[in-house]
């Protein structure tokens, strides 16, 4: 196949973060972009718009509306560099049937990394005796209910995230539950997890519960509330690297103040950060983390590679590892 025209459109600086030197120079050699754009404007000024058969994008690049794709009549495949594509795509683009990818998989694993971090450091109680420590200048001796092997750990939503976790897990030896109305015995029985009903009963039985499950506005938002919280063990975390906006955060504030038991680490909440006044601030058992469990620095080079690795299957006739049909853009987080 010879070298399609193509285009290349980020947010200011975004390219340079997602692409290294290696496969920005694998892009320009396997397609004739006319350059790299950092506005709608740019690109729709492209002489060769409407010949781009390939559009390398990713975070603050537009959403593919309408207007645009019919300035772009040639357009075969979507290239982004960057997780959920929910935002990205609309009904418009599903209909013309255009290949999307998404470097999803690789975002995931540094949030897989971090969580399977964090899980170890809540079961072994890090915050509690640090905190005790300070306190008391002394070593804390409640610690029967601690240690990483052969617990219970609880995850609500088990898309590619929280497989990735639960992979790393296995290796601890420990009980995974798993709240996900669309996760089938079968494959619940694959991934070697069980199945739970409700969301209470997975909080009351987890010492660790992490939240991987899509946020759908309108849908679930506050999915997990005061009831659920309070189903929490003595000494269990709450780990919420998904979107805020699932989590009842007054009623998690409410409980975390009459449990100090319990402890809370928060890579997200709604908004972000907190508004100046939230008790999620100066609570002592809450750790807010900044959003810094997804791609950050140097890992971010992951997302390029991925889908400049898809552009060469694609251009070799072979089928795409990483493509998002509308069905699974739905459901993803």
């Amino acid at each position: 196949m010879e070298r399609p025209q193509a285009a290349a459109i980020f947010g200011a600086g975004i390219a340079d973060q997602v692409l290294s030197g290696v496969d920005r120079a694998r892009w320009e050699r396997l397609v004739d972009a006319d350059g790299l754009h950092t506005s709608t404007e740019s690109l729709l000024a492209t002489p060769q718009l409407a010949q781009v058969q390939v559009l390398l994008t990713g975070w603050g690049g537009p959403r593919l509306r309408p207007e645009l794709l019919a300035r772009m009549p040639a357009l075969q495949l979507v290239l982004y560099a960057a997780g959920s594509v929910r935002h990205l795509a609309t009904d418009e683009f599903w209909d013309r049937e255009i290949a999307l990818v998404s470097a999803a998989d690789a975002n995931n694993e540094p949030v897989a990394d971090y969580v399977h971090a964090a899980i170890v450091m809540a079961l072994k109680g890090e915050h509690h005796a640090q905190a005790h420590l300070r306190r008391e200048r002394s070593y804390p001796s409640d610690q029967g209910h601690l240690g990483i092997y052969g617990q219970i750990v609880g995850l609500v939503g088990f898309g590619s995230i929280a497989r990735k976790v639960a992979a790393r897990l296995r290796a601890l030896e420990t009980t995974l539950l798993v709240f996900d109305p669309y996760l089938t015995a079968a494959d619940a029985e694959d991934h070697g997890v069980e199945r739970v009903e409700t969301l209470v009963d997975l909080f009351e039985r987890s010492q660790v519960v992490s939240v991987h499950a899509p946020w759908i506005s309108g849908v679930n938002d506050g999915m997990i509330g005061r009831s659920e919280l309070e189903a929490l063990p003595h000494g269990a975390a709450f780990l919420n690297t998904a979107r805020g906006a699932l989590v009842d955060e007054a009623a998690l504030a409410d409980v975390l103040r009459a449990r100090p038991d319990l402890f809370a680490n928060l890579d997200v909440t709604r908004p972000e950060p907190p508004e100046p006044d939230s008790p999620l601030w100066d609570l002592p058992n809450v750790r807010l983390t900044g959003h810094i469990a997804g791609s950050i620095g140097t890992e971010r080079t992951r997302l390029g590679r991925l889908v400049i690795d898809e552009l060469e299957r694609w251009l070799a006739g072979q089928e795409l590892r990483h493509r998002v049909t509308a069905e699974e853009a739905r459901t993803r987080a």
